[in-house]
């Protein structure tokens, strides 16, 4: 039997590392060896990635980004594990 229990990506989660690279190589790009975020100011980028992973809860995971401080992408690779580990 398969186990349907979906979880809340945290920072604690072994998931989040992969989370995490996912989401930097998405969201940032070097011109003429500048960096320049892909970041449209939504977790559009994020979510896409949420919903590769299998068993995250997407909606209750983005809560948890925008209450630690993800209100965006950039934002919840700034933020998110920063916050959550001073808590």
């Amino acid at each position: 039997m398969k186990n349907n229990t979906k979880e809340i990506l945290t920072p604690s989660n072994q998931l989040w590392p992969l989370f995490r690279k996912k989401l930097d190589d998405a969201i940032t790009n070097y011109v003429d060896g500048k960096l320049l975020s892909k970041c449209q100011g939504d977790l559009s980028l994020s979510i896409a990635i949420l919903q590769s992973l299998e068993n995250i809860d997407i909606e209750e995971t983005v809560i948890l980004f925008k209450e630690y401080g993800g209100h965006c992408d950039c934002k919840v690779i700034v933020n998110v594990a920063r916050i959550w580990n001073n808590r």
